[in-house]
Formats: C-alpha cells, sequence, structure tokens
C-alpha cells in the first residue's frame, strides 16, 4: 500500500452532520453560514442557516481537495475547514 496515499486519507477533514460551515461567493462581500444536514461518501445536504425559506437545503457533490472536502452550495465555495465567518478578505476581489 502506498503510505502518501494512506497518509492522505488520515488527515482529511470530512463535513460532518450538524456543524455549521461559511461559504463564499467572489462577488458577495460577506460569509454565508449553512449547515451540513445529510451526508452519504459523495453527496452533502446543506441548508442555509438564517434564511432556510429562501435557500431550500439541496444536495451537492463532495469533491476531496488537499486536506479537505470542498463543495458548491447556490454557487458558494464551501470547505470543510471553514467553520468560521466574518474573516472575508475584501482584497481578494
Amino acid at each position: 500500500m502506498d503510505l502518501s496515499l494512506a497518509w492522505r486519507t488520515l488527515i482529511l477533514k470530512p463535513f460532518e452532520v450538524g456543524q455549521i460551515y461559511y461559504g463564499t461567493l467572489a462577488v458577495a462581500h460577506s460569509d454565508f453560514p449553512v449547515r451540513c444536514i445529510k451526508r452519504t461518501d459523495k453527496s452533502v445536504w446543506f441548508e442555509h442557516v438564517t434564511h432556510p425559506q429562501h435557500y431550500a437545503q439541496s444536495r451537492v457533490k463532495v469533491h476531496k481537495y488537499a486536506d479537505q472536502e470542498v463543495a458548491t452550495f447556490r454557487r458558494w465555495y464551501i470547505s470543510s475547514t471553514k467553520q468560521t465567518g466574518g474573516d472575508f478578505d475584501m482584497m481578494t476581489i
């Protein structure tokens, strides 16, 4: 077995059910809180925390990238390592 592959699977930070993550959108000037409500090996279901009536829950495909999982919900980029909000960098636009 390739040890580098085994090491990568040990340090991967997956999306966890019940956890709140913050999505970002390049044209918006803030972070958007979403909650992981369900997951399988290849998919995750998210719902918007503060406005669930405007943004219905939906299923998105999970991609593994380095030591994290990433997904796109309503065109918002969500990373399994971004669990805090309010740190959107205005200089990245």
